[in-house]
Order: structure tokens, then sequence, then C-alpha cells
């Protein structure tokens, strides 16, 4: 081919690419003309959240958001947050439901009232081992996402997506699912068992379960509808419920130390208090389960790490001075259940503060207790949906679910889409699951990902030396958190092995979405830049061949 016809090729594959780039130009301006109004919207959802929801941060959560996103932020968070902020945030997002919930759980897999108190004291040395190896990578990968920021750094996109996926389908909605299926637990209680005495009144135990469900169940509806009408009325009602919550716990302690001094109400700290204690291995996974459910938010401490004041300083006794202080309210609580109540009913109840208060007050003081904890059941839940569908949001938006999850209600300013998948989500695990499922289920699905994500700061520590930690946690730190997190996955496949693998299939399920989702995506952008490239290659010698020919024209002439 002579370099005249290079030229004319070049030349006519140069103008159609202008042209096929001049059509996307003007196609693009039509679609921006058309979701003009659409995009205001998603500006006001964001800055309506910004406004409104302090206590549910969504930015740390799995999903980075877009350049588009972050550019209508503030490039720097403010560093306002000082040592007392950070405590109450964290001693506040850890108490929870579980404090209420988890007691008879691990005292039964245990085996003692004594035993018990052993496994809630390492479970809370094992929260802090996980927060501390938190605040390293938090240090060292300062940037939004969470456990997916660190496990794309260690590992890849493949391992942070099924994190993210996890987190989606089953983490989240497992974790609301156990929440709402407490709080139904507890206001049933209140109707059959507080007010009635005659045992023949109570319901079957099938009716029992159903009733659990359907309550579970409207609960999730209602709170979606809550937050599906107003931000603000989602992040009150948080704020009313979280007091409550504080409250109840503290007058639990409090009644239970005054109880115990004088001479406590059972026999349960009379005689050897470790008879009786499991010795299968199986058994303390679950009760290491049941207790790590309670402590639940540790993983979130080193989020707040970018507003502290004095982060290198603060952070590690934030941790060091918060997750103490937590141990001690939930070791009183368990005292204190153990001071009035007999461990056979402990380790039968689902609804230990309704039977402890029963037990001070008589009925009313059961209604009473019971009352304030299905408030904190309902203000926990609905923490765990507005977050929940904020992850929703955002996987809509970044293109890693349909882009309508993505999107917000025209009038109400919300993610209606999103809370409704949420709200679907929820509702599925609660039909088919109890209490005792759910948590076995939602646990190993977690603990897969903490043990990869404390891991990765080993895979880090010798693949990238000299890696800038502002914060360094001693080398033993992550590696018994490391060892106790896989105990805590293997174990629980063989005590409890169709909710093991029924976690193991969701967190597997989500590789051929990786594949459609990001996969294929990474490869069609790759194509397209060298797309690209190709184009300016031709483009720069089209033109260089246009002036060497007009340069020989000249000297010709």
């Amino acid at each position: 081919m002579s370099d005249l016809e290079e030229i004319e090729e070049s030349t006519i594959l140069f103008n159609a690419s202008r042209e096929e780039l001049n059509a996307e130009r003007n196609n693009e301006e039509y679609e921006l003309d058309s979701i003009g109004e659409e995009e205001d919207q998603q500006t006001s959802f964001i800055q309506d959240n910004e406004r409104h929801s302090d206590l549910f941060d969504f930015d740390e959560h799995l999903i980075p958001l877009t350049l588009t996103e972050t550019q209508r932020r503030p490039t720097h968070l403010e560093k306002k947050i000082t040592f007392l902020n950070g405590l109450t945030l964290v001693v506040g997002t850890m108490v929870g439901s579980g404090i209420f919930a988890s007691p008879g759980p691990v005292v039964k897999h245990a085996g003692s009232v004594g035993m018990s108190l052993v496994v809630w004291l390492i479970c809370g040395l094992l929260a802090c081992t996980g927060a501390l190896t938190y605040a390293e990578l938090g240090s060292e990968i300062p940037i939004s996402g969470g456990e997916h920021a660190y496990l794309s750094h260690a590992y890849g996109s493949l391992p942070a997506f099924l994190f993210s996926w996890t987190a989606i389908t089953c983490l989240k909605p497992g974790g609301n699912a156990i929440i709402a299926v407490i709080f139904a637990e507890y206001l049933n209680r209140i109707i059959y068992h507080t007010a009635f005495d005659d045992a023949k009144e109570h319901p079957t135990a099938a009716t029992h379960k159903w009733l659990n469900k359907i309550v579970a169940i409207l609960c999730i509806i209602i709170i979606s509808l809550i937050n599906t009408y107003s931000v603000r009325l989602a992040t009150r009602t948080q704020d009313l419920f979280t007091a409550v919550k504080m409250i109840s716990l503290a007058v639990i302690a409090v009644i239970g130390f005054v109880v115990l001094g004088k001479g406590g109400m059972t026999e349960n700290f009379d005689g050897d208090l470790f008879s009786g204690t499991s010795t299968r291995a199986g058994d303390y996974a679950l009760a290491f389960y049941s207790g790590l459910w309670a402590y639940d938010g540790w993983n979130n401490v080193n989020f707040i790490a970018g507003e502290m004041e004095n982060p290198a300083r603060d952070l590690p006794r934030v941790i060091m001075v918060g997750l103490p202080l937590v141990i001690i309210f939930y070791l009183l609580a368990n005292v204190a259940y153990y001071a009035v109540l007999p461990s056979s009913i402990v380790i039968k109840t689902n609804t230990i503060a309704l039977d402890f208060g029963r037990a001070i007050f008589g009925p009313v003081g059961g209604i009473l207790f019971a009352l304030c904890v299905a408030a904190s059941c309902f203000g926990a839940a609905n923490g765990g949906i507005f977050t929940g569908s904020r992850l929703i949001y955002v996987a809509g938006r970044e293109g890693y679910l349909p882009t309508v999850f993505g999107k917000v209600h025209s009038t109400w300013n919300t993610p209606t889409a999103a809370l409704i998948m949420q709200a679907v989500l929820t509702i599925v695990l609660i039909i088919p699951g109890s209490f005792t499922t759910l948590l076995n289920f939602v646990s190993v699905a977690g603990w897969v990902f903490y043990f990869l994500t404390s891991f990765g700061l080993l895979i880090l520590r010798w693949r990238e030396p000299n890696l800038e930690r502002p914060y360094r946690v001693w080398l033993t730190t992550p590696l018994i958190f490391c060892c106790v997190a896989v105990f805590l996955v293997v174990m629980p496949f063989v005590r409890v092995p169709l909710e093991s693998l029924a976690a193991l299939g969701f967190i597997l399920a989500g590789i051929p979405f990786w594949y459609v989702r990001v996969k294929y995506k990474e490869s069609f952008t790759s194509q397209a830049i060298k797309d690209y490239v190709a184009n300016i290659n031709i483009k720069v010698k089209t033109w260089r061949l246009n002036h060497e020919y007009s340069k020989q024209e000249i000297i010709e002439q």
C-alpha cells in the first residue's frame, strides 16, 4: 500500500472516529438534559443525608463512591472529634440488642455460669484485637470503603466485591432479621407471657413461632416505610431509641449489683461456678458467635479516625478505654441476670430482660423492661435498615446493581427502590430462620471476611513494608485475631453444617455477578482505552504523513 493510500485510509478512519465521537457527545448532551432533574434529586438526597445522618454515616461502608459523588462533598472532613466524642460514639455503636438476647445461647453452649462469663470476657478481648487490627488498616489505607477498601488493596477486586455482595445480600439483611426477631419475641411475650399466668392460655410452639415471624415482618415493613417517607424522621427515631437502650442496660446493671449485694435471689454463685462446663470445641464456637454478636460494631471503630483531632494518639485510647467499658457493662449485666434468674431459665429464654424485670417487680416490671428492650431493638433495626439501604443505593450508583436501585424518589427524596430491596431480603431471611439459625448463618459469613481482612494486614506488612502507618499494632494482635477467626469459621461446619454451608453458598453466589458487573466492565474499559489510543495513533500518523507529503510537494515545486 502506498503512503497516499495509507493516508486516505487513515483519514477515513479518523473522520469516522470523529463522527462517532461527535454523535456520542450529542447523545450525552441529550441524556444530560433529560436527566438533569434526576441529578438534582440525587444531589438533594445526598445533601439531605449529610445533614441528618450523623449516626448512620454510610460513606464508610462497603462500596466506594464515584468521582462525581465525591466531588460534591468537601475534600477533607473537619477534624473535630475529640477523645470523648470518639469514646461515646464507640460505646453507643457497640451496645445494641445482643446483650438482651445472647446470654441464653452463651450459657447454653458454654455449659456453666462461670464459663459463660469467661466467654463474655474473651469475646470482649477478641473485639479489642479486631478493633486494633482494623485501626492500623484504617491508618495505612485512609479511604472510604471499610473492608471493601482493605480487601481490594490486599487481594484485588474479587474478594472486595464478594464482601460487598455478602454484606448487601446476607450480612445487613441477616442482622436486621435477627434484631426484628428479638423485637417480635419481646413484644409477643408482653402479650401472652406477662398478661397471662395460666400456662394453658399460652399459644402452642408452632403458633408462637409464626406470631414472632409475622410481628418481625411487620416491624421491618413499618421501619422501611418510615425510612421511605423521611430521612429526618428515621434519624430522630434512632436518637430516641438509642437513649432508651442505654438507660435500660444501666438500670439492669445497677439493680443486679444491688440484689447481689443483698445475697442474690438464686444459687448461681454458690458452689462451683464451672460445674457442667462443656468440653466440645464446636460448642464454644457457637457460644462465641452469640457473645460476639453483642459486641458487633467493633469493626466500625476506625471509621472515625479521619475526623479525629489527633488520631495517632486518640484512636488507640478510644479502643483501649471504650471496649473495656463495654466489657464491664456486659459482665455486670450478665452477673445481674444470674443474680436474679436461675441458670435454667437463662438458658431457655430469648427475652431475658423481661424475665429479669418480672422477677424483680412482678408483671408490671416485666412489661416495662420488655417495652424498653423492644424499643431498643426497633431503634437498632431502624439503623440497620437505614445503612443497609444506602449500601444498595451506592451499589446501584456504581453499577454493581441495576441502576434503578441507585435512584431516589421524586417526592420523598429517599432511595425507595433500595429500601424495598432491603426489606424483601430481610423478610426472605426471617421466614425460614430463627434467632439461633440466623445468628449462625450471619456469623459464619461475617467471620470469613473478618479473617481475610485481618490476614490482609499481615500480607501488607510483608508486601509493602514501607507503607506509611501512622498507627502500628503489635504483630501478635492480628495473629491472635486470625487464629481465632479460623476457629470460628471452621468449627460451625461441624456443629451447624446447614447454616454454615448456606453462608458459604451466599458468598460463592457472588462470583458470577463479579464477572458480569466488574470483570466484564474492566475488560470492556481496557478495550475502550486501547481503541482510544489507536485512534490517537492514527491521528498522529495521519498528521505526520500529511506534513511529509506537503513538504515533499513544496520541494518538488
